[in-house]
């Protein structure tokens, strides 16, 4: 029996973790720390969005989920993407937020939605006085959550009712392997997905339902009208995606550049809107869900 196979759901979880911000450190250097979204424009596709507009298919399954009188901890919940739709359905929305700009921009896409019954805790949900609610909602946060059991404990420490964990497989870390590969030369680390996930919550005595959502999240493929768009969009992209905007280095931003200019048949297709990226593969969404045994 390996090392690897030998060692526990939650270490294995942590392992994933480490191998991957360990690949990062070596190649791109030191993550920055601090608000990494704070350079961001008021109006970024980020930190902007319309909590009035029509429920898709996934957002529609999580809503089910959702009770009247439920008060939603949103966990890392960013500008409301999810939870301020949601508000429109509960009592309160408690968004636990560790990025101020994140945190502006839930209060602004709340304001101009005329939702009131929403707050913002800013801090690290391991850090914070967690507020109590009857729902724990948790939307592509655990990716690099190397301290998975006390994360997961702590959600159901704040909720009565019912935990919600979404994750996509493959995770959205991982969408651009291919060209993270192109970059550095070597395979990218996978960060745990929602099968480790499972696998905790299994070790932990949870057995959650587990539901494939219809869509991927957040339509990552997107199509743009000029090859110099999709040349940016494609960077900006990778810097997203990686979770979350990890700088690149002078050189590494030229390199990545370059690779796409001088490969752009190979990586790109072509349509009559424009041009659309050929490596990402989307995948699912995948929704997990339990009732608390704590309380």
């Amino acid at each position: 029996m390996s090392v690897t196979e030998s060692r526990t759901a939650v270490e294995h979880y942590a392992a994933r973790v480490d191998a991957v911000l360990a690949q990062r450190t070596r190649l791109r250097g030191m993550h920055p720390g601090g608000d990494l979204f704070g350079g961001l424009p008021v109006d970024h596709p980020i930190l902007k969005s319309d909590p009035l507009r029509p429920l898709d298919p996934n957002l529609e399954v999580i809503a089910s989920q959702i009770k009247s009188d439920d008060v939603v901890v949103d966990v890392g919940g960013g500008a409301g993407r999810v939870s301020l739709p949601l508000a429109l359905r509960c009592r309160e929305v408690i968004n636990v937020e560790p990025s101020e700009s994140m945190g502006a921009g839930f209060i602004s896409n709340a304001e101009r939605a005329g939702i009131d019954n929403v707050r913002i805790v800013t801090g690290d949900w391991l850090e914070v006085d967690s507020p109590e609610g009857t729902v724990a909602l948790v939307n592509h946060v655990t990716y690099l959550t190397r301290e998975i059991v006390p994360f997961i404990k702590k959600l159901e420490e704040a909720c009565s009712r019912r935990v919600i964990i979404t994750g996509n497989s493959p995770p959205p870390p991982f969408w651009n392997s291919e060209l993270y590969r192109l970059l550095h030369g070597e395979e990218e680390e996978m960060v745990p997905g929602h099968v480790e996930l499972v696998n905790v919550l299994w070790e932990l005595g949870i057995l959650p339902d587990i539901y494939v959502l219809p869509l991927p999240v957040a339509s990552p493929v997107v199509t743009e009208s000029t090859r110099e768009a999709a040349v940016q969009g494609a960077i900006g992209r990778f810097l997203g995606d990686q979770w979350s905007f990890w700088p690149l280095a002078d050189e590494h931003h030229q390199c990545i550049r370059e690779v796409l200019e001088s490969r752009f048949d190979e990586l790109f297709t072509t349509c009559s809107r424009g041009f659309t990226p050929r490596w990402i593969t989307p995948g699912r969404e995948i929704l997990i869900t339990w009732q608390p045994s704590i309380r």
